[in-house]
């Protein structure tokens, strides 16, 4: 049988060539290097090592890199998210709130429809609780659109604890999550999609109990629908629009991971599931936070009916779905479009920005 180009990898000797480098984040280096997965205790004991200050940039950097070759399996995910949710400053919520996000770096570009979908889904009667940042791939992340709208984003526990009395809280993600600054600015640096762009969303400080995440890849669904399983996520949907968007698509099929008390089942859901016409959406884009915040604004005062409405409506329901404010995606987009068209949406971001910036 023919050699490949790991094999003298494989035989050489796992101790670091030079004294620098024999770190405890190293034996996690080599074993990612020669294409091994880490259990979920070592992927726990990966993220801590590498937010212990004991290891140097460029062995970060070239760990990231290896295990986003190699691939990232479930119980990595899920190992590294148990160690990242114990390093986070603590939020308690009610049980029952939800967080509702996507992963970004789709090459599908929208507005900023999850956070919209958070503002319906909690006029509706939801408790949502968001991790925002600034954008990474585009200029629209969901704390710059935020701040368009006029919400001061939660930044430690007194605030957020402050704007969930409103029953909608956005969590600035580096405030809540200070041990990884330093390995976030080497995955910025590296300028590649990391194990990072998911984790942040499997690993709440508020440690929901349900979610809906949104991936940018179809491969990433189930992977992240068994890790949220392994971590004991109550309910959630891990979505993928076929058209490559990573929330549930109005141009199409969605692909979608469920899970339910330990167990995952796979489906597709279509607009058609929640009465809804199946349309395009490339016009949706937002090229900058402005253009985002406006889409939004109009959406909520019921000035658009469109598709911007519908796509909104249509993440809003399943997150009402995965709440258990409804039983099915067409009862719950009727609830969603309630929300808009009733004003209590709008109400909801009204009070929340008065609240976040009271002083």
């Amino acid at each position: 049988m023919p050699s490949t180009r790991s094999d003298w990898l494989r035989s050489a000797p796992s101790t670091a060539t030079s004294a620098k480098a024999e770190t405890d984040l190293f034996p996690h280096l080599v074993k990612l290097m020669r294409g091994d997965d880490l259990s979920f205790a070592e992927a726990s004991e990966f993220i801590r090592s590498m937010t212990s200050g004991n290891v140097g940039s460029i062995q970060i950097a070239a760990a990231l890199t290896a295990l986003t070759a190699k691939g990232e399996t479930a119980e990595e995910l899920a190992g590294m998210a148990a160690a990242i949710r114990e390093l986070a400053v603590k939020v308690r919520v009610p049980r029952g709130s939800i967080d509702i996000a996507g992963t970004g770096s789709s090459h599908t570009k929208t507005f900023n429809v999850s956070t919209a979908a958070g503002i319906v889904a909690a006029g509706a009667g939801l408790t949502i609780v968001k991790q925002c940042n600034r954008g990474v791939t585009s200029k629209t992340g969901s704390s710059d659109v935020l701040t368009e709208l006029g919400v001061k984003i939660a930044d430690d526990a007194a605030a957020a604890q402050s704007s969930l009395n409103t029953g909608l809280c956005f969590l600035s993600a580096p405030k809540f999550h200070p041990e990884l600054r330093r390995v976030a600015d080497v995955r910025s640096r590296l300028g590649i999609r990391t194990c990072l762009n998911v984790l942040g969303l499997l690993a709440s400080p508020a440690t929901v109990s349900r979610q809906v995440i949104g991936v940018w890849h179809k491969s990433l669904v189930l992977p992240v629908a068994h890790a949220l399983a392994m971590l004991k996520t109550e309910l959630a949907w891990v979505v993928h629009g076929e058209d490559g968007l990573d929330e549930i698509t109005l141009a199409g099929r969605t692909h979608v991971a469920a899970v339910k008390n330990g167990e995952v089942r796979s489906y597709v859901v279509a607009p058609k599931d929640f009465g809804l016409k199946a349309g395009p959406i490339d016009h949706l884009k937002a090229a900058t936070p402005k253009e985002s915040a406006a889409i939004i604004k109009e959406v909520l005062a019921s000035r658009r009916r469109d598709e911007a409405r519908s796509l909104v409506v249509l993440n809003a329901a399943t997150a009402l779905v995965i709440g258990g404010l409804a039983q099915d995606p067409l009862h719950a987009a009727r609830l969603a479009e309630q929300s808009i068209d009733s004003g209590q949406a709008q109400n909801k971001l009204e009070r929340l920005v008065q609240v976040t910036n009271k002083k």
